[in-house]
């Protein structure tokens, strides 16, 4: 369905030679109209979503099987949405893990939202398109950007595609467009749209609009899918919609301390870097203060990265102290621990570089995928120096190795966080390097450690210092590693 949603797009931007020229204010009005020209509406049920890059193991599902599943179930889910502020905000109760290394089962709230002044279209595009790729939303938004309609066949059934662009550009300096599928019934099917994306590339949303219903006069959908980059992303049952209430400031109220809108990309920053030798040929690169670490890997005529450094402002500053460091050596590999995007979001500095991406190979189609995106959206490294890069990956192992030095590469699973997870092993220097198995001194090791424990025993490896990529407060060894596993069984037997 994707790719013919794809071709559909393509068509459309062509025209497809058959797409006529529609009214669009009277397709607007009809839309509207079939919707019962509402100026707010709510609508309530049960929900899903995940974390762009992740998984969301909750109570039901602990193990991660792949990218976006499983997600998180939200329940007494409820969404706003108000024309007239304009404003949207949706909220529901969890029952999830609780995030960074703790793999406790802790009840939470979601809230997103959109404020009156994020749904300014000049604004950015990314923090006020979840009010605009809903019907009501996207119609209001048409109707205020002088919105052009055509036709177009999909799967043998007509529609009429209404598009428009925000007034906000690009990092590209591109416009933004979206468009809204409108059947034969005057209803919004599905509403796409682009969005620069640090990994994705321009990344495709697609939010579709389905089974749509009469709620005793409220015309709302029972089904809301909505993908982003052809991944799940965010899943409604609609079960109860009212259109107009009198209350609707009172619904779903932002809490008192909401959290902070994240972004994509990634802002300029500068960064002092601290290098730590931990053999021949083998560096720890680490920053001041907050830290994503990367070990740099000497060979004879390359060098390998490991952990491309968070984000792109990071992973620059490495690969500039890299070049100065070993001067005439290309960067030939940048391994990746698994696809999450604070582990991800360096890699377009390494991909501009040239560099062969190393993952496991359930992160193969992620990568792929991305990567083969276009990036007219973003004005960053890859955008302006565009590759497509070589992927090698890792089944159980790989071994990597020019006779000097010698690298190790193990998958990790069962694991709650990730079906992608790689470790390194350096048996000479007796290091291993991991992504997201943190010891906390004076705490029990959680699922996420005890499951590399059992791959560590079940390899043999025999370490000495631990390092995480997610730098901690002091060096670590195996004998703070298994100091957590003793605690762990200490009060699993109190």
């Amino acid at each position: 369905m994707l790719k013919k949603i794809a071709l559909a797009a393509l068509c459309l931007s062509s025209l497809c030679g058959t797409a006529v020229a529609q009214d669009a204010a009277t397709v607007i009005a009809n839309a509207r109209n079939a919707l019962g020209n509402v100026r707010s509406i709510v609508y309530r049920g049960s929900a899903r979503d995940v974390a762009f890059q992740q998984c969301g193991a909750n109570a039901a599902q602990m193990i991660c099987y792949g990218t976006h599943d499983p997600m998180r179930p939200i329940h007494n889910y409820v969404r706003v949405i108000d024309l007239d502020a304009p404003t949207s905000r949706h909220a529901g109760d969890t029952l999830n893990v609780a995030g960074g290394p703790s793999t406790e089962l802790v009840a939470g709230k979601f809230f997103q939202q959109v404020t009156p002044e994020q749904a300014d279209l000049s604004q950015p595009w990314g923090a006020s398109l979840e009010l605009y790729i809903t019907p009501w939303g996207f119609l209001e938004g048409a109707a205020r950007r002088n919105a052009t309609a055509t036709r177009a066949v999909i799967d043998g059934k007509p529609y009429t595609v209404l598009s428009w662009s925000p007034e906000v550009k690009a990092p590209s300096g591109a416009s933004y467009r979206i468009d809204g599928y409108v059947n034969e019934q005057n209803l919004i099917e599905r509403v796409e749209t682009w969005l620069g994306e640090n990994i994705m590339g321009d990344m495709h949303i697609v939010a579709e609009y389905l089974d749509w219903m009469d709620f005793n006069g409220t015309i709302a959908p029972t089904r809301i899918v909505q993908t982003r980059g052809g991944w799940p992303y965010f899943e409604v049952h609609v079960k109860d919609a009212q259109a107009n209430p009198a209350n609707i400031a009172s619904i779903a109220p932002a809490p008192e301390r909401p959290a902070a809108p994240g972004g994509f990309g990634g802002a300029s920053q500068s960064f002092e870097i601290i290098k730590e030798q931990l053999g021949d040929g083998l560096f720890r690169y680490t920053t001041a203060g907050f830290s994503y670490d990367s070990l740099v890997v000497e060979f004879e005529d390359h060098i390998m990265m490991l952990e491309a450094g968070q984000n792109q402002a990071r992973a620059q500053a490495y690969v500039d102290e890299i070049k100065r460091q070993f001067p005439g050596k290309p960067i030939r590999y940048v391994m990746v621990t698994h696809p999450h995007s604070d582990h991800t979001g360096g890699l377009p500095v390494l991909v501009a570089e040239g560099a062969t991406i190393i993952a496991h190979e359930n992160a193969r189609e992620f990568f792929e995928r991305a990567f083969g995106t276009p990036r007219t959206l973003l004005d960053d490294a890859l955008a302006r120096n565009p590759r497509v890069p070589r992927i090698e990956t890792v089944s159980d192992m790989r071994v990597y190795s020019d006779g000097k030095r010698t690298v190790e590469l193990y998958h990790v699973y069962p694991a709650p966080h990730s079906d992608a997870l790689l470790i390194a092993y350096f048996p000479k220097e007796k290091v291993l390097f991991q992504g997201d198995f943190s010891v906390i001194p004076g705490e029990p090791a959680n699922d996420h450690v005890q499951a590399l424990v059992a791959t560590i025993e079940r390899l043999g490896l025999d370490y000495e210092r631990y390092i995480n990529v997610h730098a901690s407060a002091e060096p670590q060894t195996r004998a703070d590693v298994e100091a957590a596993m003793r605690l762990r069984k200490e009060r699993a037997s109190n």
